[in-house]
């Protein structure tokens, strides 16, 4: 399991710049601005948890969590650009189900792109379509899955 520290409101310049280079690969292939581009982060950090994988000094992952009264809600989950294929993202997702059983929370949920290459990955980990919604220039895929035991 990878080590994960709690960002503060002084991380925020840096959680923004990595959110766009973390989802630039993704913008260009869906077409679309990414949601998780579209937030105020201020609010982000005092609304969720976000989390920080660091190594060697450099930020590698960053993983937002809003923590809800029936579930986890998985609002982002990135990975730097140089990490891409490096499992690094399957260890983020195993963080975010720690989280959850930590909770007591049975249930993780989150929203992607229809056009999105992580949905293939989202459904491989078990996650389920619950709902697509149709908004003008996307199309929002709702998933969500149990959280596996331990």
């Amino acid at each position: 399991m990878i080590e994960l520290q709690r960002a503060s409101a002084f991380d925020r310049q840096r959680i923004e710049e990595f959110q766009r280079a973390a989802y630039a690969r993704t913008e260009a292939i869906v077409g679309a601005r990414a949601i998780p581009l579209e937030w105020d982060y201020g609010q982000v950090l005092e609304e969720c948890e976000v989390w920080l994988d660091e190594s060697g000094g450099s930020l590698r992952g960053v993983l937002i969590l809003r923590i809800r009264q029936d579930d986890v809600f998985l609002e982002s989950i990135a990975t730097a650009p140089e990490a891409s294929g490096s499992g690094r993202a399957r260890l983020l997702m195993d963080a975010t189900f720690e989280r959850a059983r930590e909770l007591r929370l049975n249930r993780v949920g989150l929203i992607t792109n229809s056009l999105n290459p992580a949905l293939a990955w989202y459904k491989r980990m078990g996650f389920m379509v619950d709902l697509e919604e149709v908004q003008p220039k996307r199309s929002v895929i709702h998933m969500s899955m149990p959280v596996p035991d331990a």
